[in-house]
């Protein structure tokens, strides 16, 4: 709307970037408390896995969509480690970095 009603306007570039970089600092700002609610819910659940074991003694607080989705992921990220540790094959490739003399 600036930019119809006032003709005279020559400098549109330097508007534009600093709508730009408001744009990012606010962006940012949202994110980084994004970030941090994240990282404070995982270092509850770190908290409640180490101090509780599940019993009726000691229940977990956590929530059971967070605990299954934690343990459905370790069971892929541990099936990804056992294919990854496998030697390589003859007919794969795969070689030895050598040093350099």
């Amino acid at each position: 709307m600036a930019f119809n009603y006032n003709r005279e306007l020559q400098a549109w570039v330097v508007l534009l970037l600093l709508v730009g970089f408001f744009a990012y600092l606010m962006s940012h700002s949202f994110l980084s408390v994004f970030e941090v609610t994240a990282d404070a819910v995982f270092l509850g659940f770190v908290i409640d896995i180490e101090t509780n074991d599940g019993t009726a003694e000691k229940p977990y607080f956590v929530d059971q969509e967070l605990l299954t989705f934690v343990s459905q992921s370790n069971k892929l990220t541990e099936g990804q480690n056992h294919r990854n540790t496998r030697p390589f094959q003859d007919n794969e490739d795969g070689t030895e970095l050598q040093p350099m003399v």
